[in-house]
């Protein structure tokens, strides 16, 4: 039984490493060609594109990483149900649940590995893509229509502009009081970084109280450096699971609300257990025994069940960062949903059997 669960084991990881990288050759090189103007324009040569698409490579990784391990158990089985090793397995006594006992390791592992290397590759590489300012990563992605609001102690900040990654422009500081009434009011054409802190141009300042004359500012002293401020701008999907807990409590900043962050935090670490739901969904609908069968048509199956499965957990992402359904709600439906239907299946293939 263990070689059987290690020939499993191979066919599918072997299966998962093929499908991931087609898809990340064959998305990486039409997100290129649609940014290839702006690749090319800067002056860094036709060597760019490959950079580009190095860069891009884990956040491709991050968004296809269920579909390729669902596409991926698909094909192990096409492969079991075209050389007859179905039958066989079967006729060995390997009944639907022991097949799924038997793969959950490998596909729960390999799911984990992914979101281990999601988290370590993937903020550098977005922080690199902000810094070159290309695609949907422009610098100018901190504008006046989409300003940047932090609080840096008794001050709440915004800026409008970062036209490079160690300049932000058009920013405004408010300084409150412990009642938390706004005390002064500043507004700064320039903050450029300057190793340690951020040196200050074109500064006006207005106190609200009577009688009182505000002391210049010529110099940000804070914690805030560009690369927390590139991790502040970006997208909450695209930080490290550690930055998502830091900015999910109250107090702390984003270019979302804490309960985005919170939200991309339980969902990332909650991909295994969504992996090993859809494992139970796929491994059922394979289980094709007849002499012509190809699997071909429970291929199609999968996929379409893969599909929606996206589809439903996609638009709960989208209500959940926009606070439209609780965090727990999101996560926690298409996986009972799936499930359930996977146990439903799985059942039925027994009592067929």
């Amino acid at each position: 039984m263990i070689r059987l669960a290690l020939y499993l084991s191979k066919t599918f990881v072997l299966s998962w490493l093929t499908v991931t990288f087609g898809f990340l050759m064959l998305i990486g090189l039409l997100d290129s060609l649609a940014n290839g103007g702006e690749i090319l324009s800067d002056g860094r040569g036709f060597t760019a594109t490959f950079e580009y698409m190095a860069y891009r490579a884990p956040v491709i990784f991050d968004r296809v990483l269920l579909f390729t391990v669902m596409v991926a158990m698909l094909l192990t089985y096409v492969k079991l149900i075209r050389q007859h090793e179905l039958v066989a397995l079967l006729g060995f006594g390997l009944s639907v649940p022991r097949q799924i006992a038997m793969l959950t390791p490998a596909v729960v592992g390999v799911t984990a590995l992914a979101v281990l290397f999601i988290n370590t590759a993937m903020p550098p590489s977005v922080r690199a893509l902000q810094a070159w300012g290309i695609g949907e990563y422009k610098r100018t992605s901190i504008t006046e229509s989409k300003p940047l609001w932090l609080q840096d102690g008794n001050r709440f900040i915004r800026a409008a502009g970062r036209p490079d990654m160690n300049t932000l422009t058009n920013i405004q500081f408010f300084d409150h009081t412990q009642t938390g009434e706004i005390s002064i009011v500043s507004w700064v054409e320039q903050a450029k970084f300057n190793g340690e802190n951020w040196d200050l141009s074109g500064v006006e300042r207005l106190s609200t109280q009577d009688r009182f004359t505000p002391a210049p500012l010529i110099v940000w002293v804070t914690e805030q450096t560009p690369t927390s401020i590139a991790k502040l701008a970006a997208d909450p999907r695209d930080l490290a699971l550690k930055d998502m807990r830091h900015f999910r409590q109250e107090g702390n900043s984003g270019s979302k609300p804490a309960f985005a962050y919170g939200f991309w935090h339980l969902h990332r670490i909650t991909r295994p257990l969504a992996a090993f739901i859809l494992l139970l969904c796929a491994v059922p609908i394979m289980q094709q025994t007849s002499r012509e069968a190809t699997g071909d048509k429970s291929l199609i199956l999968g996929i379409a069940a893969g599909f929606v499965y996206l589809i439903i957990d996609g638009a709960l992402s989208t209500f959940a960062i926009s606070g439209g359904v609780s965090i727990g709600w999101a996560i926690a439906f298409p996986l009972a949903i799936f499930g359930i239907a996977g146990c439903f299946l799985s059942l039925k293939s027994e009592s067929l059997g």
